[in-house]
């Protein structure tokens, strides 16, 4: 099996993060990836980057989720909130059904823990994807908090 050597640009910290562009730009040197690549990033309150983990590395068009990993890196961390983003290496960062799937899961599950998602960015090769500018992780947060509320009632 052969992998695509690149070079990644380490964030300098603090690295404060108030668009998705901010969150292409720190992570922009995982577009030459030929592998999808997870990655959490992990926001204190005023959502500045305490620190990221590459969660997986799965292949040319897909990779794995750990919900329970993602949540107790989050935890462990002490993360206020996090920002999920991967890579796609064909280089269109339009999102995919999974994409959308997994994203509606993790905003539940982290909702569940008190972790805000504050964005589900997706890097191509010339631009990005973000579930936040586009609204569709506000929905799914709205989602979230009504299941849970009505949780709540049922106890």
């Amino acid at each position: 099996m052969k992998f695509q050597v690149f070079e990644v640009v380490e964030p300098r910290f603090p690295v404060k993060f108030t668009t998705s562009i901010d969150v292409y730009n720190t992570m922009a040197s995982y577009k030459k990836s030929d592998r999808e690549m997870l990655f959490i990033i992990f926001l204190n309150a005023k959502n500045s980057m305490l620190d990221y983990v590459v969660h997986t590395v799965g292949e040319v068009d897909t990779c794995a989720v750990y919900i329970r990993e993602a949540i107790r890196s989050a935890l462990v961390n002490s993360a206020s909130s996090i920002i999920v983003c991967h890579n796609h290496p064909d280089g269109n960062p339009n999102p995919s059904v999974n994409d959308m799937e997994t994203t509606r899961m993790l905003t539940m599950a982290f909702e569940i823990v008190g972790i805000g998602v504050m964005d589900h960015v997706i890097i191509g090769k010339e631009g990005h994807y973000s579930f936040a500018d586009s609204g569709i992780l506000r929905r799914y947060t709205h989602q979230a908090k009504e299941t849970l509320k009505q949780a709540k009632l049922n106890f």
